[in-house]
């Protein structure tokens, strides 16, 4: 008898351990492809917040109507310009003498750049432009686009206009396919490198191009392109 029950003693033990161990295994491999998915989707708003801002150098404003920003994407060019910082000596009528002056040359490449030229190296992100692609599936990013006027100092006619830009999608879109218990745990994970349940870039209250997300993920960006690089080094 007291045998039997040592044996189911190790056999449990066995069990438990097994267990233990997949519930382990599940929330490691969990956590390393919810960083590869959240590196997925901040480089997609990453993008999203350069065409923006090339877009508002452009027109004076953002956009929250993804057809507009690929039309000047598709169509709009960047021209490159130079800065050098200079000094010669100059002759002042006033004084009479040749006195040291300090100026910045400035010049225009008349060449212009395509603006997605500038953006997208690889075709396929371009394809991706607006949405995350996840679990063979394409989610949309949300667009917000406003603007507030506010009056500065004491004169009422000194307005100043801020422009607002957002670009946010749900984690649970970035997560999709995933164990649910486990996507669960992570909205509510304080620990999680996106602390909000949208991940975003930019902001509806202030003029801001900033993203919600940790250095976690931006060093994860930075091992993956390294990683591209190197892959394309040996081909």
């Amino acid at each position: 008898m007291k045998n039997i029950f040592k044996v189911l003693l190790v056999v449990l033990a066995i069990v438990l351990s097994f267990f233990i161990y997949r519930s382990i295994s599940s929330y490691v491999k969990f956590n390393k492809e919810k960083i590869d998915r959240y590196a997925i989707a901040v480089e997609q708003l990453q993008d999203l917040a350069l065409a923006e801002k090339l877009y508002k150098t452009y027109t004076g404003e953002y956009t929250d109507n993804l057809d507009s920003l690929k039309h000047y994407i598709e169509n709009g060019k960047i021209y490159s310009i130079t800065r050098k910082d200079s000094s010669a000596y100059v002759f002042d009528p006033k004084k009479r003498i040749e006195v040291m002056k300090n100026f910045t040359i400035i010049d225009t490449i008349v060449s212009p750049v395509s603006v997605k030229d500038s953006i997208f190296k690889k075709a396929s992100s371009y394809e991706n432009f607006g949405y995350v692609p996840v679990n063979g599936k394409k989610f949309p990013i949300e667009l917000y686009a406003s603007f507030n006027d506010r009056i500065i100092g004491n004169d009422s006619t000194n307005i100043q206009r801020d422009h607002f830009f957002m670009g946010s999608i749900s984690k649970k879109d970035v997560l999709d396919g995933m164990d649910p218990e486990l996507i669960q745990r992570e909205m509510k994970d304080e620990q999680s490198p996106i602390k909000s349940e949208k991940i975003k870039v930019g902001s509806d209250i202030r003029p801001s191009l900033e993203g919600n997300w940790a250095t976690e993920i931006d060093v994860r960006i930075k091992e993956k392109k390294i990683a591209e690089t190197k892959a394309k080094l040996k081909n």
